[in-house]
């Protein structure tokens, strides 16, 4: 990851995104001041890694689908940015693996616990890979609703919704005496519980 390359692309989106969208923020006191963290956010729109990641003061390592990485160019760039990848639709062990790695390393995660974008504005099903690092001691999850962006794309035409972000406060988990599979499953659930209700 270049912490410069991430810098100017936060330079570069940040002032054209805002006044596009004219994105509005709140909750931003429930940001994570330090890692390790998780950043769970709804999914609509491509440009969400983009949204969230302006809206955060720091850096996000996101979890992205690996097709991403197949594009020329752009593999080699979101890599830079710190991104790694997950293949959807399976049990990604790598890729939790590697998002483990993160957290002991005391960075913040993002990821979409719905795995692939809603863009009817209706927030889908969790995976069960969130609950996975949800799971983690210590691991605080940070809920992230985003509102407008399934309305950026109407078809192949832009369009120019106003995009709000509310960051919820940290979800608390109380899992003990639950088997591990159905503490993966309750803290998935228990995510896309809080994002709803933001």
């Amino acid at each position: 990851m270049s912490s410069f390359i991430y810098a100017i692309a936060r330079i570069v989106l940040t002032v054209p995104l805002t006044l596009i969208y004219r994105i509005r923020i709140s909750g931003v006191e429930n940001w994570p001041r330090r890692g390790p963290a998780v950043i769970a956010s709804s999914h609509a729109s491509n440009l969400d890694p983009c949204l969230v990641g302006i809206a955060f003061p720091g850096q996000i390592r996101w979890m992205a689908k690996a097709e991403l990485w197949k594009a020329p160019g752009l593999g080699w760039l979101i890599t830079r940015l710190g991104a790694f990848p997950v293949r959807r639709g399976e049990s990604d062990r790598d890729a939790v693996r590697r998002a483990r790695e993160l957290l002991d390393q005391g960075c913040i995660v993002g990821m979409f616990p719905e795995g692939t974008r809603h863009r009817q504005g209706v927030l889908g099903e969790p995976q069960p890979g969130v609950g996975m690092l949800a799971a983690r001691p210590g691991v605080p999850v940070i809920p992230v609703r985003i509102r407008g962006d399934e309305r950026v794309m109407r078809g192949w035409l832009p369009g120019l919704p106003r995009i709000s972000i509310t960051v919820g406060k940290p979800v608390v988990f109380d899992i003990q005496g639950l088997s591990r599979g159905r503490a993966y499953r309750e803290s998935a659930n228990r995510i896309m519980s809080a994002i709803a209700k933001l």
